[in-house]
């Protein structure tokens, strides 16, 4: 009886130092500078994936319609060239200038998907940046971090675990956190 009751003891005395561990992983209140790894949580951010596979899906509608413009392009490009000979000078310049007009109107349309495809990713993942980045800017403001840096951009070579704060936001997304990486080690560029 007296070894079970220090085993009952034993265990929820490791359960409170597993919480006190998990409440630490987040560096103190106060410290002037802390980072994150924003892609690790946009790719885990709500609604990021279904985004992503929405972009992708009419990306591939827009990269469809450029191969059959380009398909076409192309055809009337080897018709000339079997026809070419056959041709008077007047027909072939005429026939060089419809190849060249129907080229640029291709780039053209390439530059218009191009524009849209760059709106509609804007209009996708616009609203989750706005909700990541308020989230992160809630865990900065209650921990009194006076800068918070993204460790997914260049210009960070390295950087303490222990000042990473990806968890925390992550957890505060309502999102799993990826599995950690060993304390006091490089940042992880991701």
């Amino acid at each position: 009886m007296a070894l079970t009751r220090l085993i009952a003891i034993a265990a929820i005395g490791i359960a409170f130092g597993a919480q006190s561990a998990q409440a630490q992983e987040i560096p103190a209140a106060g410290t002037p500078l802390v980072y994150v790894r924003a892609q690790v949580i946009l790719q885990e951010a709500p609604g990021a994936e279904e985004a992503a596979r929405t972009f992708e899906r009419e990306l591939a509608d827009m990269r469809s319609e450029l191969q059959r413009q380009a398909a076409v392009v192309d055809s009337i490009l080897q018709d000339y060239q079997r026809q070419e000979v056959l041709l008077s000078p007047q027909a072939k310049e005429q026939k060089q200038q419809e190849i060249m007009n129907l080229r640029n109107q291709l780039q053209t349309r390439q530059g218009e998907m191009d524009t849209l495809a760059q709106q509609r990713q804007q209009e996708l993942l616009g609203p989750i940046l706005e909700h990541v980045s308020s989230v992160i800017e809630e865990v900065r403001a209650e921990n009194r971090y006076s800068i918070v840096l993204d460790a997914s951009k260049e210009g960070l070579v390295a950087a303490d675990t222990m000042l990473d704060i990806t968890n925390a936001v992550l957890a505060r997304l309502g999102r799993a956190a990826p599995p950690p990486a060993p304390s006091g080690a490089a940042v992880p560029q991701q």
